[in-house]
């Protein structure tokens, strides 16, 4: 498993996320977003001006491949982040629209297969909506069915901007301040531990009572990184971790939050430093 140097990583993370933030006009609300499949759909089809026959038709189930439809579903994924015109499909963030068959121990061979059948991604911005459709299709049809209630929705680069600059404003905190500081002065330092619970607490991965959020957090930095090792080893740290007295709530929440997070988070995955051996 590679690991980052926690103390270059995170202030380059923060760094990254807080340039450009006093000029930044997005509103993340909260900024927590739980959506239901159905709100994006219809925010999609406001957006897209889709007729209210062929929307009643989408939202009753019936999914027919013309290109307001195809087009409405790619929309829906990429106000999901389930879909990226660069990148392809998230499967693992579609997969949580719906709901699976206990009973139905094929679901995800079946998806896999369908999944494996379809173009490769191209860029290619009039191949993009059918991709995005067929993708879907893919699940609609083999991995379960549409959930009703609202799912947690990963908030994108700019409004994790928005966010961390907002918390270094209340924390005050300047981007040449945390710059300065290395690993061991971090770790020391109230206001860097207080920032991060504050990002925590902001975009709903932490809490105070329910501690690290290990399902959202990786919906959110996960990206390139297998399901089940990142979750593994979130549980083993967060368990060792969890029950020390820290003194504080944000001297908890940065050791919980961060230090244990340091080798799988996504956003800092271009700045990995290399392995002592080269690598």
């Amino acid at each position: 498993m590679v690991y980052w140097s926690l103390g270059t990583g995170l202030q380059l993370l923060l760094l990254l996320l807080v340039l450009g933030g006093s000029e930044l006009q997005v509103k993340a609300k909260g900024s927590l977003i739980l959506r239901s499949f159905d709100e994006m759909v219809l925010e999609c089809a406001e957006l897209m001006s889709i007729v209210h026959s062929k929307l009643a038709r989408i939202r009753s189930g019936v999914m027919l491949p013309d290109e307001d439809t195809k087009c409405l579903i790619r929309c829906v994924g990429i106000s999901g982040r389930f879909w990226n015109d660069h990148t392809g499909l998230r499967k693992e963030l579609l997969a949580r629209y719906f709901v699976t068959d206990p009973a139905d121990a094929y679901n995800v061979n079946r998806t896999e297969t369908c999944l494996q059948e379809l173009p490769a991604l191209e860029l290619n911005a009039e191949k993009c909506c059918g991709l995005a459709f067929e993708s879907f299709l893919c699940y609609y049809y083999n991995y379960g069915n549409l959930r009703q209630d609202s799912v947690f929705v990963p908030l994108d680069y700019l409004q994790l901007q928005h966010v961390t600059s907002r918390c270094m404003d209340v924390h005050q905190i300047t981007t040449e301040q945390l710059m300065s500081l290395s690993e061991e002065a971090m770790d020391a330092n109230d206001k860097v531990h207080c920032l991060v619970r504050c990002i925590g607490l902001q975009t709903g991965v932490y809490s105070d009572r329910e501690g690290v959020s290990i399902d959202r957090l990786y919906a959110q930095y996960g990206e390139g990184h297998c399901e089940r090792e990142f979750k593994t080893h979130a549980v083993e740290c967060i368990t060792k971790h969890r029950e020390l007295a820290y003194g504080s709530p944000c001297k908890r929440a940065y050791h919980l939050l961060y230090k244990c997070f340091e080798n799988v988070r996504n956003v800092i995955s271009a700045y990995e430093l290399p392995d002592s051996d080269g690598n």
